[in-house]
């Protein structure tokens, strides 16, 4: 299972049968071993209902988001689905990615540590488990999210400003953040986040 219909690298890849299966979110993105920790948030943010419409890479996309079920009324975590449209055939679906999210506020803002759950319903395999960490920036109606950028990264990992593990395995930077939850939340304190969360991940507009 691969995600590169959900996901075109910005980066040029040549990737063979084995290789592609590396072009995935975590091929993209960072990935870290738990999510950002909580503090008090009660309840998810209210802008995460309903159906937007927008951007996931270099294609179109459709992100919902799903009620809530009895057993996580009342906690930060939510469900979602991307599903991503053909090419200038925006009515012809290509494939449906199902996710579960962490939102956690800190300085006003917002942070997911979101966790890909089924890929046109087959569970994630793993090399694409991990939780990815997204900045979301609202704007009335319009929807901005960010991941976190990986050269930024790594550098923070070799100054030791974050805890984490950098493989060139597969030709390609795979980069996993260890540190647990707390240290996540204390650094996202005090970072620059424009510079953290630097790599664009998706662009979407609420339907009304």
């Amino acid at each position: 299972m691969n995600l590169s219909r959900f996901w075109s690298a910005r980066r040029t890849l040549t990737l063979g049968t084995v290789g592609g299966v590396m072009l995935t979110l975590a091929a993209c993105f960072p990935t870290s071993e738990h999510p950002i920790a909580l503090s008090g948030e009660a309840d998810v943010p209210d802008v995460f209902t309903g159906i937007w419409e927008g951007g996931l890479g270099d294609g179109q996309a459709t992100l919902i988001f799903m009620e809530q079920a009895s057993e996580t009324r009342g906690t930060p975590r939510f469900h979602g689905l991307i599903i991503r449209h053909k090419e200038g055939m925006p009515s012809i679906n290509e494939g449906w990615l199902e996710f579960e999210a962490d939102a956690a506020q800190i300085r006003g803002e917002i942070f997911l540590s979101a966790l890909l759950k089924r890929l046109d319903g087959k569970p994630a395999e793993i090399d694409e488990r991990g939780y990815y960490l997204f900045r979301v920036q609202i704007d009335g109606d319009d929807m901005s999210i960010t991941g976190l950028d990986d050269l930024v990264t790594i550098e923070l990992i070799n100054r030791g400003a974050l805890e984490g593990t950098v493989s060139r395995s597969a030709g390609i930077p795979i980069v996993r953040l260890r540190g647990d939850g707390i240290s996540l939340r204390a650094f996202l304190v005090t970072a620059d986040l424009d510079e953290v969360f630097s790599e664009p991940f998706a662009e979407f507009t609420r339907q009304k």
